[in-house]
């Protein structure tokens, strides 16, 4: 999100959320922004994580510069925009991030 957003309004037909290409996702910390040099030639730090857990559902973790890290994964059916929530514990904290990866119906019933 950006200063100005309302994460209870959306527009019609968006979510907030981050672009997937290539089927994988990743959570890093803003302050890691360059700290990945060679990801979008298919090199570097990155890239040779993925490379230690092949193709499918897998995560991995990949070491950048300056002991910044980086925490990828399989990004549900692939490409797309997926909405991510981000848990805070009653200090407010950042406890854990929730991804929507929608591989769940929208009408599943949860409640049974």
């Amino acid at each position: 999100m950006v200063p100005g957003d309302d994460p209870a309004e959306p527009g019609e037909d968006e979510d907030f959320g981050y672009g997937v290409d290539a089927g994988t996702g990743c959570f890093y910390d803003a302050s890691a922004d360059g700290a990945f040099p060679g990801t979008e030639d298919e090199e570097g730090a990155v890239w040779a994580a993925m490379e230690t857990v092949g193709y499918g559902p897998a995560v991995f973790m990949a070491e950048g510069d300056d002991g910044h890290s980086l925490a990828g994964f399989a990004s549900g059916w692939g490409d797309g925009c997926y909405p991510t929530w981000i848990g805070r514990d009653a200090s407010g904290e950042v406890v854990c991030f929730v991804t929507d990866f929608r591989v769940a119906p929208r009408d599943l019933d949860l409640t049974a």
